[in-house]
Parts: C-alpha cells; structure tokens; sequence
C-alpha cells in the first residue's frame, strides 16, 4: 500500500566516505531529495550537484530531517556526530529515526540507544554487509538490532539501498552479527595465502593448485580473492585498518561473553603486522602479504 507518510519524511545521511556516498546517492535518487553532512567538505560535491542539500554540522541537519542515516568509521565517530556538542541529538525533533548503518561496538549500539529513548528518538544499529559494488548497486544485506516497531517503520527505506533485510533482534543485535560476519572474512586472505605459501614452497605448480582448490567447497571465495592474493590487487574495497578496528571489536565481543578464541586472536594479531608493516590504506586483503 502508498504510504503518503513518506512524501513528506525529510532524509538525511551524514558519512561520505567510500560506502556512504554510494548508499547516499541511491537514497538521493529514490527519494529526489536529500540533506547531507560530511566532516570533510570535499566529499560533498558529487551529491551536491545531484541535488543534495548540504549542511554545516549534524545539528543543523538533524534540525531539518526525520530520518538520518549515519555511515562512520567506528564507535568514536558515531558517538561524536550524535552526542557530540554540535550534534545531531542536539538538534533533531523528537521522533527522528536514526539508522546507522556504522560498524561499531554493540556496547555503544546500546548505550546510544538508550541516549535516543531518553529523547524520544529512536535508534537502530543497521549495518550492512556488501563491497562497495553492492552498495553503487543498491543490493546490500542489512542486519538490524532495535525495536520491531521502528524497524517495521523504516524497511521502506531500507528496502532503497538493501535487497536482503534482517532483523536481528533487540539493540546491538545487529552489531554483534556484523563483527562475527566481519571476523570470519578477515580470515580467509590468511588461510589462502599460507595455503598458497605452502603450496610452492613444497614444490607444486601454484597453478595446478589453485584449479584444485577451485573444485573445493571454498571455490567461491578463492575465485573472489585470487585476484587480491596471488596477483596483488590491493586496490581498496575495504580497508585493512578497518578491518582490524572490526577483528578488535569482535575479540572484545568474544571476551565479554567469556569465548575462546583461538583463531581471532591470531588474525587480529596478523592484522597488526600488517598494519605494522605498513600496508594503512590497502585492501585488508594485503594482509596477506605478512607472508612475503
């Protein structure tokens, strides 16, 4: 059924960097209009031209939206464009909906949405899953943790950057399964490259070797990161400084719940040499090359 509800809902987005000003410039074209906020004003442009209306700060922009889409690199971020002095829980109207699509803490999932129900606003952690050909394409998978209601609210709006739409459960619900979503890719980079190092230097033909390993249950994945791994395209999709900021959040997941991680610890150690060793603004693919 129309919603005429929605006509006259003003949207906003604040967090132009590579996945969010993909995601804004659907939203801008579903919805024709559009408020945006970005800390560097550069990222601005593109969406401006399209007809994005730009503002100086998140207060300023939640003062003119009902719905506002936060898109930011980790929990400090968040936490400083929401409650931050100039921001948006400082100026949005009371029944503001926010959803943020942020992978951060699921501690701070819960801690801004207890801030939001104190406002009368209300909170979802939304983030998605997807590179950033998903995101230009519109076909993300988002996993969403808050009220059933808002959540029921908001799917049309979703449904604009997403084509697989999750519930998840209470607040930070969504958080949690993003960092174990996120945890579990991290790892693959790593197994294919010490698999790969094995490989030659017992002496097998590496190309024997990865047509063998394309026949395995693995076959998908391998064919994704063959590019990144063995022929080294590290050109950035995701970085791998974001990646650790994730591994971390899901190893301080894990310990809170008392879990073993064998594993985890690992790769958000072989994440830090990377980092180490200076690999900051590659693909987190270029983890691999911890490997030589």
């Amino acid at each position: 059924m129309f919603n005429f509800k929605e006509i006259f809902m003003e949207i906003g987005f604040i967090g132009l960097g590579a996945m969010g000003s993909r995601i804004a410039k659907n939203i801008l074209i579903k919805r024709k209009k559009l408020n945006v906020y970005n800390r560097t004003r550069e990222k601005l442009t593109s969406l401006v031209e399209l007809g994005a209306i730009p503002f100086n700060s998140p207060k300023e922009l939640a003062k003119n939206s009902d719905i506002i889409f936060l898109m930011l690199s980790n929990s400090e971020a968040v936490k400083e464009v929401l409650l931050g002095n100039d921001g948006c829980f400082y100026g949005a109207k009371k029944d503001t909906y926010f959803i943020d699509l942020s992978t951060i803490q699921p501690k701070v999932s819960k801690y801004i949405y207890t801030k939001a129900k104190e406002k009368g606003y209300h909170y979802l952690d939304s983030p998605v899953l997807g590179s950033i050909d998903r995101a230009e394409q519109a076909t993300l998978t988002i996993i969403v943790g808050g009220d059933k209601e808002d959540f029921d609210f908001i799917w049309p709006y979703l449904k604009d950057i997403g084509n697989s739409i999750h519930y998840i459960g209470e607040s930070g619900s969504g958080s949690k399964l993003k960092l174990i979503v996120n945890s579990m890719f991290a790892q693959f980079p790593l197994v294919l490259a010490e698999s790969i190092n094995i490989a030659q230097k017992s002496g097998l033909d590496l190309n024997i070797a990865l047509n063998v390993f394309k026949e395995t249950a693995f076959a998908p994945a391998i064919k994704y990161f063959e590019e990144r791994v063995v022929k080294k395209d590290f050109s950035p999709r995701f970085k791998l400084e974001l990646m650790l900021k994730d591994v971390s959040y899901a190893k301080e997941l894990a310990d809170d719940g008392g879990v073993k991680t064998l594993i985890l610890d690992k790769v958000k150690e072989a994440y830090e040499l990377a980092v180490k060793h200076g690999h900051t603004g590659k693909d987190y693919s270029a983890v691999s090359l911890i490997y030589g």
